[in-house]
């Protein structure tokens, strides 16, 4: 008999500021190539002053996405992807301009911390840079 599948539906925010035009544009077609990542809708693109740091304005997304792929994951992937796209992480410092951020902010109607990660986001309520093209998409 077929495995039960069980779908998660998340969302991921996408942010760039170093070639954003171009990262996001990669970082978007990785994730549609990808075999493990049902991308079911996308945001418009919104452009934002870097906040707390000196750089050029941020790009951001939001993306509903579908997976059948555990939290860690679908985690590892999108890293994966962030590192294709030549992002390099500083752990002393998180306000530095990026290539591509690709950040789970919503997993199911998960609450609470996985894998280290405070789901949903709480972010979201703080920036419009995350708020306005989530509920632009968002889904129950």
């Amino acid at each position: 008999s077929a495995q039960h599948l069980i779908m998660n539906r998340f969302y991921i925010l996408v942010g760039s500021n170093i070639e954003p035009d171009i990262n996001v544009k990669i970082g978007l077609d990785l994730i549609e190539e990808s075999t493990e990542i049902n991308l079911e809708a996308a945001s418009t693109l919104y452009t934002s002053k870097a906040v707390g740091m000196d750089g050029d304005d941020f790009f951001n997304q939001a993306l509903r996405c579908t997976t059948d792929r555990s939290f860690k994951e679908t985690l590892s992937l999108l890293k994966a992807i962030e590192a294709t796209c030549g992002r390099e992480r500083d752990p002393n410092n998180k306000f530095t301009p990026r290539t591509l951020d690709l950040d789970i902010i919503h997993w199911n109607d998960f609450d609470g911390v996985m894998e280290g990660y405070k789901l949903p986001d709480p972010d979201i309520k703080k920036y419009d840079y995350i708020s306005v093209p989530l509920a632009e998409i968002f889904q129950d």
